[in-house]
């Protein structure tokens, strides 16, 4: 049993996040779409997993990531996710 047990829970955790990944949104700037669902999720750190991958993607460019502009949600039990999406350019 213990053998089903951790492979299932690690598939259960590993569902719970949910990105977009970076997308291109136009005019030099993109977007990061995360949510969370899980323990007591907050939108500000699923807000703050979402700027890693951003500033993790202009890095790779050899830029810094410059915040264009930043939606937040907190999760509601039972209704709704933590969620957060940030649009960003690279400069």
């Amino acid at each position: 049993m213990r053998k089903i047990t951790l492979p299932l829970a690690t598939a259960l955790i590993a569902a719970c996040a949910h990105t977009s990944g970076v997308t291109p949104t136009g005019k030099g700037t993109y977007m990061v779409s995360r949510s969370h669902w899980g323990v007591e999720p907050t939108g500000s750190s699923v807000k703050a997993e979402a700027l890693k991958e951003a500033n993790s993607y202009c890095a790779r460019l050899h830029k810094e990531m410059e915040l264009v502009n930043e939606t937040q949600n907190d999760m509601v039990p039972f209704k709704s996710e933590a969620q957060a999406e940030i649009e960003f350019r690279c400069r």
